[in-house]
């Protein structure tokens, strides 16, 4: 126990023992009856919403369903513990974690409203039914069942920081990241959370893609040094796309499409409160033909390691070199991130780019057409990497995984 949290209980329980003992003797008031007037409760009311993400990770629909919301102020994360306030749901809320593709980035869900005693609130669970959780593959007929272990069902834990005031409404926003949150073993589909608060700026980076490359299913992400913060689609007829929610910084939007080069749209600014404009309905932002490639192989873990809970990951990059003369920034882009098969290890990185990456530096009230870009490694190269939780990420056997003429099989990584 924290020091400060057991000195804060010992005088809690000093201040009620004193209390009680006034009131015992009828001391503490001047009435004639000794009665005390209970001191008033404060409270507040807090709304809670869920974010809906894009449905860029070859799902049309990730359904899930949850049974109650549970809030206290310490940091005790058994669920039979006393202190818990919950806000439940009769009958339970089956949601779709993602949006249509015609709905820009931005849109949330109502769940419900719950009374919290005022002060400082640590933590939300996230109660899910067991059952009755599944997943629709991209352009598939039917869903598939989603398994939802016993240990996420109890509760699955997302910190927070609320200041509740009396009187006060307040409101909290949180997604799933639904894209993260899927997983494979074999031909079953896991669900692992990957909770997460997104930011509540207002502020974002909205624009146009060509029309012609949107048969290719574009996935548009705002990243920072190859991070991807923000991701999303293009509306499938017009090409319009959203990426809100961004805090003022600066950012590089990349496109990425099947059978399309890699295009990036370098050292984006956002203010607070404003949206900045990429690409616009009479410009937007093209797309070049490229030939595709995949790199493929398995992940393993050296014994007596193992691959930590919440799975292994897989990611192929590029480094964008800086040229002044043609105003590129150096930058690194991540082209791909997946998880790998929880029962084999196993990836595949499909649909990656044989041309040139491309690039062209954000500038306002200006046409922006992306140009070829060299990179660390030179065209079709990745560098692949594993990330897993508790271990130091490492590389495949090369860092520049050529695809330029076909296909990378046999690209395997081993876990120390």
């Amino acid at each position: 126990m924290h020091p400060h949290t057991a000195r804060y209980r010992g005088l809690v329980a000093s201040a009620t023992a004193a209390t009680l003992l006034l009131a015992a003797c009828g001391g503490g008031s001047d009435d004639d009856d000794g009665d005390i007037a209970p001191a008033p409760t404060t409270r507040s009311t807090l709304a809670v919403s869920l974010a809906s993400n894009a449905p860029a990770c070859g799902f049309d629909a990730v359904n899930v369903t949850i049974s109650k919301l549970r809030f206290r102020q310490d940091f005790n994360t058994d669920p039979n513990a006393a202190g818990w306030t919950e806000l439940s749901f009769t009958p339970a809320k089956k949601l779709n974690l993602l949006h249509p593709a015609t709905t820009l980035a931005g849109a949330s869900t109502a769940l419900g409203e719950v009374q919290l005693p005022t002060g400082a609130w640590t933590q939300m669970q996230v109660v899910f039914d067991a059952a009755g959780g599944s997943v629709r593959p991209a352009g598939a007929a039917a869903d598939v069942a989603l398994e939802t272990a016993a240990a996420t069902a109890a509760g699955v834990r997302v910190p927070v920081d609320l200041k509740v005031e009396d009187g006060k409404k307040i409101e909290l926003l949180f997604e799933m990241n639904a894209c993260e949150s899927i997983q494979t073993r074999g031909a079953a589909y896991v669900f692992r959370p990957r909770p997460r608060l997104p930011s509540l700026a207002t502020s974002g980076i909205g624009g146009f893609v060509a029309p012609a490359a949107l048969a290719g299913k574009p996935v548009i992400t705002a990243q920072k040094g190859g991070t991807i913060l923000a991701t999303t689609v293009p509306h499938p007829t017009t090409g319009e796309f959203a990426l809100p929610r961004l805090p003022a910084d600066t950012y590089d939007v990349v496109f990425q499409a099947n059978g399309r080069a890699t295009a990036v749209i370098g050292s984006v600014p956002v203010t607070a409160g404003a949206t900045t404009r990429v690409g616009t309905a009479g410009a937007p932002i093209p797309l070049a033909t490229s030939a595709v490639a995949t790199i493929s192989g398995q992940v393993s873990h050296v014994a007596p390691n193992v691959a930590p809970p919440d799975g292994t990951w897989i990611m192929a990059s590029q480094a964008i070199t800086a040229d002044p003369a043609v105003g590129n920034a150096a930058t690194t882009v991540t082209n791909r991130l997946q998880p790998v098969d929880l029962a084999t290890g196993n990836y595949t990185l499909p649909n990656l780019a044989r041309a040139s990456i491309q690039y062209a530096l954000y500038k306002p009230n200006t046409v922006l057409t992306p140009l070829n870009a060299a990179t660390s490694g030179g065209n079709g190269r990745y560098r692949i990497e594993a990330l897993a939780t508790g271990y130091i990420n490492k590389t495949g056997a090369s860092a520049n995984i050529n695809i330029s003429s076909g296909d990378a099989p046999g690209v395997n990584i081993s876990m120390p």
